[in-house]
């Protein structure tokens, strides 16, 4: 009788734990989660601000030894904190409830620690440092106005507008939240659009601490400083869900998404943007952080981040940006299932989404290397000069070891169902948008040299439909394409391309490479994104 009532037991809780985990794993993104309770301020190291500060409490100047709050710009030295906890308030990130809708914002002034330059709003003169150390000046950690002392009481009490970025900042007061019955915490229910909904187009920062310069700690710290703390998110290993759900409880309103990171982190993005089915569909920009950085450079962000990040020249950059389409490439790869000895890793079927470019052969193996480097455990510091360094050593070595040669008897090619006549190859890179390999702009380079197999026209663009592909002799090859120094093999351009691989071959899809066996890939165009293009400097 015992063991019966074990059993029953230990049947129901195991139905019943099956069933909580399957409810997590599936509600889990829809439910995005707030603080609650009494706001404390959110400290940092003082050394992501790149210059000395004085403490808020005792007016000592800090130049590595303190923290500063990332959302409102308190400072304080290590001794003062909880004082300063106490003495000064943070940024409110909701409103407690529905009556609290048309509660009117208010300045919140934070004394001293001014920006270089700043204005006072008042008499629009500078609000210059006096010659005695201390704090002077007052700001608004929502508006960004200044003011100086003298002149701080003409403003102290006025309502804030939240200031020049205001179409950009979800207000506290249109953030809904609640706690459901039995629930531990506080999760989002919905969004009010403010009084400004017509110019609104909120932005949404998601920064990836993993990329190449590990510059997003700065970033994420100064954009919460800017905007509201809630809507910059930092991307862990579950993804860029959370954030996405924030641009859907925004709808109608069209959000804009700032992606710090490479390209394969914006890749990210952009497929759960797709997967969620996210309406209307956001409009993205890039503060290039990662190495190679090439859809960055097609669309005038930059090769590489600012030395120095300056959050209201980069918010100023979005806001005069214009939405351009980009085309988005489905490749599907179906294993050759006569193997007699299938290994799933290398066999799986499975399909990939690409927006800038894939390819076979030396280039992807280089890649491949660099990225298992990465992965190790004698990996430790992460910077872009590091990663280059890397691919230039494993470049150096496919020199040397040719791993790659006779790829054109591995590989077969179709374009728009026409046969391509390989010759002698190490590498085959099918190109959405013209910057390959950390800016190598194979098209351009290539506009006067005799196309091999296929037709090209003398244009391209990225939301054209269209596909330019083109050959690498070697890894040598490479380097000299790098410098300028040759041109690529120009194979033909296309709707869609197809590939027949007899053999293990290293392959990448926007810098994410594998070991790919045997198989069919064919590439068709699958709709499009929409990306932001900064007017404001022309396209590397």
């Amino acid at each position: 009788m015992f063991d019966c009532s074990f059993n029953l037991f230990l049947s129901v809780f195991l139905i019943l734990g099956s069933v909580w985990l399957a409810g997590r794993f599936f509600l889990k993104e829809q439910v995005v989660y707030i603080p609650d309770g009494k706001r404390r301020h959110a400290w940092k190291s003082i050394k992501l601000l790149n210059r000395s500060c004085f403490c808020s409490i005792c007016e000592i100047l800090m130049s590595s030894n303190g923290v500063f709050c990332e959302n409102c710009g308190v400072c304080s030295d290590n001794g003062c904190v909880r004082k300063a906890d106490v003495e000064f308030r943070c940024k409110e990130l909701r409103i407690r409830s529905r009556a609290d809708d048309g509660k009117e914002s208010r300045h919140l002034w934070v004394r001293g620690n001014l920006p270089l330059a700043s204005e006072c709003c008042v008499c629009a003169e500078d609000v210059d440092q006096v010659s005695e150390p201390g704090l002077y000046g007052q700001r608004c950690a929502w508006c960004q106005r200044t003011a100086h002392d003298k002149c701080f009481s003409e403003v102290s009490s006025t309502l804030c507008d939240f200031g020049e970025f205001k179409s950009m900042i979800f207000p506290p007061k249109c953030i809904l939240a609640s706690r459901t019955k039995g629930a531990p915490k506080v999760h989002l229910t919905g969004i009010i659009p403010p009084e400004w909904k017509d110019q609104w187009r909120p932005l949404i920062v998601v920064a990836n601490s993993k990329s190449g310069s590990s510059g997003s700690p700065e970033v994420v710290a100064q954009m919460r400083g800017i905007l509201h703390p809630l809507q910059v998110f930092e991307l862990e290993s579950h993804g860029p869900q959370e954030a996405l759900q924030w641009a859907i409880h925004a709808a109608p309103a069209t959000c804009r998404i700032l992606v710090a990171g490479g390209d394969g982190t914006v890749d990210w993005v952009l497929n759960t943007i797709l997967q969620m089915n996210v309406d209307p569909l956001p409009e993205v920009a890039i503060l290039p952080l990662g190495t190679g950085n090439d859809l960055s450079r097609v669309l005038g962000w930059g090769a590489e981040g600012p030395d120095t990040f300056n959050p209201i020249q980069y918010l100023r950059k979005i806001q005069q940006a214009r939405a351009v389409k980009l085309d988005r490439w489905l490749m599907e790869i179906d294993a050759h299932h006569h193997i007699r000895f299938p290994v799933p890793r290398f066999h799986q079927r499975r399909s990939v989404f690409v927006y800038n470019y894939f390819s076979v052969g030396v280039d992807a193996l280089v890649t491949l290397n660099f990225h298992k480097a990465r992965e190790s455990s004698l990996y430790v510091f992460s910077s872009r000069f590091i990663n280059k360094a890397l691919y230039l050593c494993f470049g150096t070595h496919q020199v040397m070891q040719q791993d790659c040669v006779d790829l054109e008897k591995k590989v077969e090619l179709y374009l728009d169902d026409v046969k391509i006549d390989l010759p002698e190859l190490q590498s085959i890179v099918v190109l959405n948008i013209d910057s390959w390999g950390a800016g190598v702009k194979l098209w351009e380079m290539s506009k006067d040299s005799p196309t091999h197999g296929g037709i090209m026209r003398e244009a391209h663009s990225i939301s054209d439909g269209v596909l330019e592909v083109f050959g690498v002799v070697s890894s040598f090859h490479i380097a000299q394409l790098q410098v300028g120094l040759s041109k690529p093999v120009r194979l033909g351009q296309a709707r869609s391309v197809r590939f027949r691989i007899n053999g293990t071959v290293p392959v990448q899809a926007d810098g994410e490479p594998w070991m790919q066996a045997a198989c069919d890939v064919k590439i068709n165009h699958c709709g499009q994104a929409t990306m932001l293009q900064n007017v404001g400097a022309g396209a590397e």
